[in-house]
């Protein structure tokens, strides 16, 4: 009787060892393999339309977060995934809920009007109506007198423009001084100095030409009102310019321009070809050629007595009138 009891109690001591061995693989490998293989990655919905999101993430074992927002964008079509949170890749638990944004497409807003404002007050302006400064240009106005003011804008206000864009503005720097320091224009080409003063509200009376050897035909010898006076814009300026009766009327003179390089040597040479007249100095080719060759220029029209210098690696090889 006693072996059978002992018998029994060994099988129940076995038994329960057995049982605690199995509960022990079960807690200390099955269970954290099991709560493990609940993580998932995320898949990537940026770019899909809602429902193929709402597709990839069911597959993925996830849900779609209820609240969903919605933002302007430019690159991302109307009713697809703008945003998402967590990212791609990202590994979370099954069943977690993933937030994405739409796009609600291209969001437009109307342009307000800035003109006649003042610079600094036009940044809270575009603020308030969801854009942004651009380019600002500044020239000189007599309409609009106070400096940094707004005279004309790109786009024009009531227009549509994409929210979060630019406008551009053309800003005043005030009235332009009535009275002009007169410049030194001695020995200025004379299509320079028209230009000059024109851009700076003066304009060109008398020009008168003078032989003066010492100054290169074609610029000025002197000029009324000299240098230091002070003008006013509208003034008449009077030129004296150096160069024969002949260069105010002459219409020029078509020339063709032919040279041949050095055929010494076998690297290339750096050719320079420079042209000057009663009007100007210009530089027709400045380049490097293959040595022999033969050099070819479409005409070129000049003014009264004309030359041409030629300069090879920096050494003039030849001079003749043209």
């Amino acid at each position: 009787m006693n072996s059978i009891l002992a018998a029994i109690i060994k099988f129940a001591i076995l038994h329960l060892v057995a049982i605690g061995t199995i509960g022990s693989v079960v807690i200390f490998l099955v269970l954290p393999w099991t709560v493990r293989s609940r993580d998932v990655e995320v898949p990537n919905l940026v770019g899909e339309s809602y429902d193929q999101a709402v597709t990839l993430l069911y597959a993925a074992g996830l849900l779609v977060a209820d609240d969903i927002e919605e933002k302007a964008s430019s690159d991302i079509p109307k009713g697809f995934v703008l945003e998402q949170s967590p990212p791609a890749d990202f590994k979370v638990k099954r069943k977690k809920p993933v937030q994405v944004t739409l796009s609600i497409g291209d969001q437009m807003v109307e342009v307000p009007d800035a003109t006649g404002k003042m610079l600094q007050e036009v940044d809270k302006i575009l603020r308030g109506a969801g854009l942004r400064r651009g380019r600002v240009a500044e020239v000189h106005s007599d309409q609009f007198p106070v400096a940094e003011t707004v005279i004309a804008q790109t786009p024009i206000s009531g227009s549509m423009h994409q929210q979060g864009a630019s406008v551009h503005f053309l800003v005043s720097l005030g009235k332009r001084s009535k009275l002009l320091l007169m410049p030194d224009l001695r020995g200025e080409p004379i299509d320079t100095v028209r230009s000059l003063l024109k851009s700076n509200g003066l304009e060109v009376g008398d020009e008168t030409y003078k032989s003066e050897p010492e100054i290169r035909q074609g610029s000025i010898i002197s000029h009324q009102p000299e240098a230091g006076d002070r003008v006013h814009v509208g003034q008449v300026i009077s030129l004296e310019i150096s160069g024969s009766a002949t260069t105010r009327t002459d219409r020029g003179r078509l020339i063709s321009l032919r040279y041949r390089v050095s055929e010494e040597g076998e690297i290339p040479i750096h050719v320079q070809i420079v042209v000057e007249d009663e009007r100007r100095t210009v530089t027709i080719v400045d380049s490097h050629y293959e040595p022999g060759t033969l050099i070819e220029k479409p005409p070129l029209r000049v003014f009264g007595e004309a030359a041409m210098t030629v300069y090879e690696n920096g050494v003039e090889v030849q001079k003749k009138d043209l």
